[in-house]
């Protein structure tokens, strides 16, 4: 119901034909399992994990090969995706045999976020849990090639069972994922194409969950989210300390505080950390229209949603596709958008097809640029308007260097 192209395709520009392919790819514990019995197997192809990058590459090649039979363009593919979609399309510029299958990527709200090393395992990481996997299957073994007989005879329950329903994550691997998108980018090791980022105003739905917070528990929350160590400074400079646990406080209320601390480190932090990345090491042609950002607000009424007022995770994308729909749709919605409503939804679906199309949004959306950051606020019953990026992301940046130092071993 909610990946539905045929319905961008139906509202969006009519002089601007596209072809619109979701695909599917591997996830848990078929998607990142990462032993060395699997990396020794193939001495040409010395790796394990990131199963997922492989299907998605397999797909980026098909639509390369077979695309101008249903009269597409081999040389004018775009790629979006959302949440682990909009971390996947941005990876995807880091991964060893990705060159030239597309031109543009669009990530939506990408979580884990592309920018920080968390939402990454080092080889030492990944197989820590990959042998745990092996362990609860009882396929210990001396021989290598019984390890593989045992796992590749268990049946999917069980593998799943002793995957324990982890979250799964790409591997760093020196090989076919060798570094994580900042550090690829940095090093001139990433793809050279249009990178259009972006998230929705309220991802994090804290104060909705904890409405009465008071600033202990907010400082409590703090620490687990940036650790002990910077709490103090991200307390500091958001002003957590003084704030109010009433309900109407607006601006200084705890929750919304903790609410925009989270938003800067999950978001918008790492998607400034990506795009300065690109912004250093890039020419100035490439520079002039080739890197945007973006900030979404909407009202979802139709269907009700338990929070309408608010634009969370994942609340962005019935209006991209322009499907009367939902996360949790399966089937028909018994309600229709009303006329803003689906006016909203178009614009967004203009600005995605010119990006596939052009390798850009709409003129109006600015790109961006360091020294003077900006993003589009894209808003419903509103032009979509510029808007100055002022967040401070000095100490998120801090935090990331000390982070990838000790997971990765260099800056």
């Amino acid at each position: 119901m909610l990946f539905n192209g045929s319905n961008m395709i139906t509202n969006g520009p009519s002089d601007q034909p596209v072809i619109i392919l979701s695909i599917n790819y591997r996830l848990g514990v078929f998607a990142d399992l990462y032993i060395e019995e699997l990396v020794n197997e193939d001495p040409e192809w010395p790796t394990a994990g990131n199963y997922m990058y492989l299907d998605m590459l397999s797909a980026l090649r098909w639509i390369k090969t077979n695309i101008r039979d249903y009269g597409g363009d081999p040389n004018n593919i775009a790629i979006f995706g959302q949440s682990a979609g909009g971390l996947s399309v941005t990876d995807l510029g880091a991964i060893r045999g990705s060159s030239g299958l597309y031109h543009t990527a669009l990530s939506q709200s990408g979580l884990s976020s592309p920018g920080t090393y968390t939402s990454y395992y080092n080889v030492s990481d990944a197989m820590t849990y990959s042998y745990k996997v092996v362990q609860r299957l009882n396929c210990t073994d001396d021989d290598k090639q019984k390890v593989l007989q045992c796992l590749r005879n268990s049946s999917i329950e069980n593998i799943l069972n002793a995957y324990e329903g982890r979250y799964t994550r790409p591997i760093i691997d020196n090989h076919f994922f060798p570094l994580y998108p900042p550090l690829a980018i940095q090093s001139g090791n990433y793809n050279n194409i249009s990178l259009i980022m972006g998230n929705n105003d309220y991802e994090q739905q804290i104060c909705s969950k904890q409405p009465d917070m008071n600033s202990t528990v907010a400082m409590s929350t703090l620490i687990s989210l940036v650790g002990s160590q910077w709490s103090l400074v991200a307390a500091d400079y958001y002003h957590l300390n003084n704030c109010s646990s009433d309900r109407n406080s607006n601006k200084t209320r705890c929750c919304e505080i903790l609410r925009m601390i989270t938003m800067d480190k999950i978001f918008d932090c790492d998607i400034q950390r990506i795009l300065n990345s690109f912004y250093s090491k890039s020419s100035p042609q490439f520079l002039s229209d080739r890197l945007f950002s973006y900030h979404l607000n909407c009202y979802p009424t139709c269907p009700p949603v338990p929070n309408k007022d608010t634009c969370e995770h994942t609340s962005e994308l019935p209006f991209v596709f322009g499907t009367v729909s939902d996360v949790n749709s399966k089937g028909p919605i018994n309600c229709t958008w009303d006329d803003q409503t689906r006016t909203f939804s178009n614009r967004i679906i203009a600005h995605w097809i010119n990006a596939a199309s052009t390798g850009k949004p709409l003129p109006s959306w600015p790109n961006y640029n360091p020294m003077t950051p900006k993003f589009l606020q894209i808003t419903p019953g509103q032009d979509f308007y510029s808007v100055p990026w002022n967040r401070n992301c000095s100490f998120f940046d801090q935090i990331e260097a000390d982070g990838v130092r000790q997971t990765f071993g260099k800056i």
